[in-house]
């Protein structure tokens, strides 16, 4: 019978051996490297994974191994012929697990393995159950063919565990032994291939459960690759870990080592000074870094090293013999010094000994500084001595008092921050409550900063802040408090105001006025003028009868009235605002969780044409609140916009439109409509917008051109060039766009013919008065004519009347969506009233001979 061969799988199969032989070898290595549990595992991993590598090596071979007759192979028989393999190979990994390997080991092991991968192909050819049966016609070549293998094994195995003795890196004796072994596990199959006896009319006569031979090299192709890659990926890290324990090791050796030689070291200086008492006392004292003053029982200085001399400015032969309170205290704080000194020589005894105390010096130019003490007294030749150990704390003490500035002050305008504001705001509140007095909390933010930040930038407008904390602090007294919360954002607390709360609020009033007419002033900021106003929020409080952060959020609340008023004013708190920014943020809360609990729902209104036939509908997102019932786009949508919530419910959106339309696709009453979706601004923001459309359109099969896009002319002509290019992309696949609202904005003509636009779509506000209003009429043909001139689809929303909907067609508009036609149902309901089977003028009866059609 007629052999023949396909050379690529005759490579893959080599390569799969290579591969799996390079996997297998990492694992003998880290096994040797191992100790106990870990050697036993990865040896168990080693043999496993070169079993695998030689039974996925026969089979994908056997794949390149093509007959005249279809072959296929006994599931059972498949299935066990693995075992020879992967039995032998641990066998041989565990003759390589003894501490020497020698010559005789590795013979042994590559004699184990070759028989491994011999048992493994007769194993696996029986699963073939040829008819008449497969014969052998051996010969001497198929012995050199084993000897060779079985030595190509042992120089394999030689170059991995005697890596160190070998002049080849390491890497690179792995890689060759991989190939070695690789060859000899593909050799030994390919050989035995050739003295393959089959006659011509040799059949498969499996039964039961045969297993088709593309399927069967396919699986084993991705099962060996990812068995080889999961266990390469094992050893490496187990290899990076033993690495990092052995540098640690390492380490702590040489640390060891380190601290044994410094131990032996201060021990020996600790002998030499005890011999050497005198001379090591006056090389202390002369070479210590603190300063070192002794006195005598009168006070008298008996001691001064170069450390003391260094620090205080004075000789040390200047000061010896001379009453230390004369020489470094200061003399307000002679008088306590003398006092304890005495108290000391008559009892023995001083509440300084022993600790560490700070005080101030004073050095020989008279300047004081602070300093660390530690006394300690000894007798010494009869008399009682004192030992004075300083340290001149300077720096320290400045460091400190920047660490405290950092934690408490603004470091840009050396305001205090946000904690000190907070414990200045308890304070007052307390004081209050003291003396019965009022007082204001003044919140400051400044308008349009985000602008300058954004044109000058970050420097420029940090020098405007500087410039304003000065202006602050010159609008108030001194016992209140400027401070900043971040940003453009500040805060005044003026203290102590009248204990009648309309004298109070005028007090507070006018600082405010003040504030704003004074920060609103031109400012010279580098080399060019600048315009600046704020608006502020005042909260009025009194005692502790409110919490700081109360206090805090009211004022921020009136800060919000003023920025509602135009900016550049003053505003007080007023409580409905804040019950309205209270019940706002509420339902932002709540809004996170619609979509999970499925509060969302997506209506839709159909669109109709001049003949009154059903062309497609509008997505219409509503909010059906657990609580407060149906919520419409306009109550949730803008503060959705503000806290990017609005970016997971367009994607649900866009998600949910593409379900129906897959639904129409499936219906031929339905399969031409097509369904337009509004889209936010954040969306159609993202640098991404595209290509989430595109892989949501793919996700879901959906031919692109029955999605209609529509966007406001706001979004449109924010960023004109952005726009231009993510809607001529998406044009290309087939997605149509329509501009929502048209004539409400601020469209360009000149960018308007630019605009791969499919449809304009007039706004509800126009044709609600169409019939009543001159001008309304005049902007809705004009609208029209327009669209006709440049080649665009016109649509009108909010049609609710026949007499709406004969102007607009008189107006040569052919597309209409209002109530007159159907309110926004749901999508259950909208396919239901398409599915009934009537026909368009059936299902509009009422649009010709009747004022209204409403579909409840």
């Amino acid at each position: 019978m007629n052999i023949f061969w396909n050379t690529p799988l005759v490579a893959l199969s080599v390569l799969v051996a290579v591969t799996g032989a390079f996997t297998a070898l990492t694992h003998a290595s880290r096994m040797w490297h191992s100790q106990g549990r870990s050697a036993l595992v990865w040896m168990i991993a080693g043999g496993v994974t070169l079993g695998l590598a030689i039974w996925s090596t026969h089979f994908i071979g056997m794949l390149a191994f093509h007959l005249s007759a279809p072959l296929n192979y006994d599931l059972s028989l498949t299935l066990i012929s693995v075992l020879p393999a992967i039995a032998t190979a641990l066998f041989g990994f565990y003759v390589l697990r003894g501490p020497d390997n020698g010559h005789l080991r590795f013979f042994t092991a590559s004699v184990l393995i070759l028989l491994g991968i011999s048992a493994m192909h007769y194993t696996g050819m029986a699963a073939l159950k040829m008819l008449p049966p497969i014969q052998y016609n051996f010969s001497g070549q198929v012995v050199a063919v084993l000897i060779t293998s079985a030595l190509a094994i042992w120089v394999a195995l030689w170059l991995v565990y005697r890596a160190e003795k070998s002049p080849l890196p390491e890497y690179l004796s792995f890689a060759l032994g991989s190939v070695f072994i690789g060859l000899a596990i593909a050799g030994v199959h390919y050989e035995a291939m050739q003295v393959l006896v089959l006659k011509h009319d040799s059949v498969s006569v499996v039964t039961g459960s045969p297993i088709d031979k593309d399927m069967l090299a396919i699986f084993i192709a991705l099962a060996s690759f990812f068995w080889f890659a999961g266990g390469l990926l094992a050893a490496l890290l187990d290899r990076r870990l033993i690495n990092k324990h052995s540098r640690a090791l390492t380490e702590l050796q040489r640390l060891h080592t380190s601290l044994e030689k410094s131990a032996s070291e201060q021990a020996a200086s600790m002998l030499n000074d005890l011999s050497e008492s005198e001379k090591k006392m006056r090389s202390v004292v002369e070479g210590a870094l603190d300063c070192i003053v002794m006195m005598d029982d009168k006070g008298n200085i008996v001691e001064f090293n170069p450390a003391a001399e260094r620090t205080f400015g004075y000789k040390r032969e200047d000061v010896l013999g001379k009453n230390l309170a004369e020489v470094i205290v200061p003399p307000a704080a002679r008088q306590a010094h003398n006092n304890g000194f005495n108290h000391f020589g008559k009892t023995g005894q001083s509440t300084m000994l022993g600790k560490r105390i700070e005080l101030n010096a004073m050095r020989a130019n008279g300047r004081e500084f602070p300093v660390e003490l530690a006394i300690t007294a000894f007798d010494w030749t009869g008399s009682r001595m004192l030992v004075g150990f300083l340290r001149d704390i300077t720096e320290r003490k400045q460091a400190e008092h920047e660490i405290n500035n950092l934690a408490f002050f603004d470091p840009l305008t050396k305001l205090p921050n946000r904690r000190l504001l907070r414990e200045r705001l308890e304070s007052t509140l307390l004081a209050d409550s003291t003396y019965k007095t009022y007082s204001a909390i003044l919140f400051i933010d400044l308008d349009n900063f985000k602008i300058l930040n954004d044109t000058r930038g970050h420097d420029v407008g940090d020098l405007l802040l500087i410039e304003v904390a000065e202006r602050l602090k010159s609008c108030v007294r001194s016992e209140d408090t400027v401070a900043r919360l971040g940003g453009d954002e500040f805060v005044v607390i003026l203290e102590n105001l009248s204990a009648d709360i309309e004298q109070a609020t005028g007090q507070a009033e006018v600082v405010g006025e003040k504030i704003r007419k004074t920060l609103g002033q031109l400012y010279l900021i580098q080399d060019f003028d600048h315009y600046s106003t704020p608006s502020i929020g005042i909260s009025m409080f009194h005692s502790q009868e409110m919490s700081v952060d109360e206090l805090l959020k009211r004022a921020d609340t009136a800060m919000y009235q003023a920025k509602q008023a135009g900016r550049n004013a003053v505003r007080f708190f007023d409580p409905a605002m804040q019950a309205a920014l209270e019940a706002r943020a509420a339902l932002e809360e709540d809004l996170r969780f619609a979509l999970e609990s499925d509060q969302l729902k997506l209506l839709l209104q159909m669109q109709v044409n001049e003949a009154n036939q059903i062309i497609g509908a509008e997505a219409l997102i509503r909010w059906e609140h657990p609580e407060q019932g149906m919520i419409y786009p306009s109550q949730f949508v803008p503060f959705a916009e503000e806290s990017l919530l609005i970016l997971p419910i367009g994607q649900w959106v866009l998600e949910t439109a593409c379900l129906q339309l897959l639904e129409w696709q499936n219906n031929p009453l339905t399969q031409d409509l097509n369904l337009a979706i509004n889209v936010s601004a954040r969306q159609f923001r993202q640098a991404n917008f595209v290509e989430q459309i595109r892989s949501t359109l793919a996700k879901f099969e959906i031919p692109p051109n029955k999605l209609k896009l529509e966007l406001t002319e706001s979004l449109v002509f924010d960023n004109i060039a952005d726009s231009i290019k993510k809607m001529r992309e998406l044009r290309a696949i087939g997605i149509h766009f329509a501009m929502d609202d048209f004539g409400t904005g601020y469209a360009s003509l000149i960018y308007l013919k630019s605009l791969p636009l499919s449809q304009i779509k007039i706004d509800r506000s126009f044709v609600r008065d169409i019939a009543i209003d001159k001008d309304d009429e005049i902007i809705v043909q004009t609208i029209i004519s327009m669209a006709h001139n440049l080649g665009l689809e016109v649509i009108a929303e909010g049609v609710e009347t026949v007499e709406q909907l004969e102007f607009l067609r008189k107006s040569g508009c052919k597309a209409f969506q209002g109530h007159l036609f159907s309110k926004p149902l749901s999508q259950v309901d909208f396919n239901r009233l398409i599915s009934q089977g009537v026909s368009d003028n059936d299902r509009f009866p009422a649009i010709t001979y009747s004022p209204l059609a409403l579909w409840s």
